[in-house]
């Protein structure tokens, strides 16, 4: 058996592999005797019409493609073992270049590549954040508004009311095929502000002066910027029922409002618990952009090459993704696409530079765990079983045989990979990691590709 093999873009390999036409000439022998034995050929017992005849019944052709289902196969394992190729997935035959000799192409996905560059140089800026005395008095406000006491009153609406009505939308001229209401709802309570935008902006207007049992009318022109595309340039017929009307009183700032609010002992215990919440908050939001920034940088700094096979299986991922979030709302994937109005391709298509973004970030990050010897142990596990299960007490037991197993201890081994992965970013981007790490016993120990490669990370 010959092999030839060419390097070609995006981590794949082409082989072209030549084989004897013996081979094939014995291989449709051998179909043509099982097609014999599987159909009835008048004339013949089973198994036993000449070759000849097989062929005329079936065709010539049938009894190649029939052949080349097992023997295309067989040819590619050992041409794989012959080149010593470790592929990422299955490969494909593209092409039959010829039958005397037989010459098939094949294409031969690899396992991905990545090289981090010089990783360990990189440097971002960091500033601890600090919360400012004008959000903390933005959150106090916040805070009072939510202690507002709320009556029914029999006037005609104000600005700081709160109207409950009824309220229809429709389209004048709606598309074709289209529904032309667009809302409907009833009872729907409404805070009356200049800033009220809901359900379209300057709704306040049409609502201030309304009493119990006034009815308005008002027309809205979507603006061509307007978020939803269906709705942009067209106008609206809407109409308003008021039901009812609600004076709305926000107290001052006391010690007893902020006893009343939570274990606080007055107003100024109430502030500075709420500024170290604030600064908790901010904190841990001020890490996370940080290490989402760090892991960006590290990824562009990265050259990063996976077959396209890679790529398809995680865009198709995305849409398992999507077809299950859908699910949770009644919808199949075939009532989302037909709402979109779009294909399955098109969709496909759509979510490709995302799954790209999430396969290279995750090459990176399993990368990062091979170059920093980063290992879990089977006590880290564990207590990250422990932590999960702790909260639901009675049902922690039940909970943890779905952690506590191979597969649940391998899933959790992997997300702690990944952890310990974007820590280790984080720590190299702000100059707080050690410049070589030591490798552990364990890391020295002989890896193969696929251990540590990041498609068997969680991907997050």
């Amino acid at each position: 058996m010959k092999i030839e093999t060419e390097e070609l873009e995006d981590r794949e390999v082409q082989l072209t592999v030549e084989v004897p036409g013996e081979r094939l000439q014995s291989a449709m022998r051998t179909t043509a005797r099982r097609l014999s034995h599987e159909t009835k050929i008048p004339g013949f017992r089973p198994g036993k019409a000449p070759y000849n005849i097989v062929v005329q019944k079936f065709g010539e052709e049938v009894v190649f493609q029939e052949t080349m289902d097992d023997l295309g196969q067989e040819i590619y394992r050992q041409a794989l073992d012959q080149s010593e190729l470790e592929p990422y997935g299955p490969g494909s035959l593209n092409e039959v270049v010829s039958r005397d000799p037989l010459v098939l192409r094949y294409t031969v996905p690899l396992l991905p590549e990545v090289d981090l560059g010089d990783y360990r140089e990189l440097r971002l800026p960091y500033e601890e954040p600090e919360v400012s005395d004008e959000t903390l008095d933005e959150a106090m406000e916040r805070l009072r508004q939510t202690r507002a006491l709320i009556e029914p009153v029999d006037r005609p609406v104000q600005l700081s009311d709160v109207v409950v009505i009824d309220i229809k939308g429709d389209l004048r001229e709606p598309p074709d095929d289209e529904n032309a209401t667009i809302l409907d709802n009833k009872g729907i309570e409404i805070l009356v502000t200049e800033d009220t935008d809901w359900p379209v902006p300057g709704i306040a207007e049409h609502l201030l002066g309304l009493e119990i049992g006034n009815e308005r009318d008002f027309e809205y022109t979507f603006p061509e910027d307007y978020p939803s595309e269906e709705l942009r340039d067209l106008i609206a017929d809407f109409h308003i029922k008021c039901l009812e009307v609600k004076s709305r009183f926000v107290p001052e700032w006391t010690d007893d409002l902020a006893r009343n609010i939570g274990e606080y002992n007055d107003l100024l215990d109430l502030r500075l618990k709420l500024r170290e919440s604030l600064q908790e908050r901010t904190q841990q939001e001020a890490e996370a952009e940080f290490a989402q920034q760090a892991i960006e940088a590290t990824v562009e700094g990265a050259s990063i090459h996976f077959p396209p096979l890679m790529l398809q299986e995680e865009t198709h991922e995305l849409v398992t993704e999507l077809e299950r979030s859908l699910q949770e709302q009644n919808l199949s994937l075939d009532d989302y696409l037909k709402i979109e109005k779009k294909s399955d391709e098109e969709l496909r298509t759509e979510l490709e530079p995302r799954a790209r973004k999430r396969l290279s970030r995750a090459l990176v990050l399993g990368k990062i765990v091979e170059m920093e010897k980063i290992e879990v142990s089977e006590d880290e596990v564990n207590s990250e079983i422990d932590r999960i299960v702790a909260p639901f007490k009675e049902h922690s037991e039940e909970l943890r045989k779905s952690f506590d197993n191979p597969i649940g201890r391998r899933r959790l081994s992997l997300d702690l990979l990944t952890n310990k992965a974007i820590k280790r970013i984080v720590a190299i981007a702000r100059g707080e990691a050690d410049r070589s790490p030591e490798p552990t016993e364990a890391a020295r120990e002989e890896r193969t590709p696929e251990e540590d490669n990041l498609e068997n990370l969680e991907k997050e």
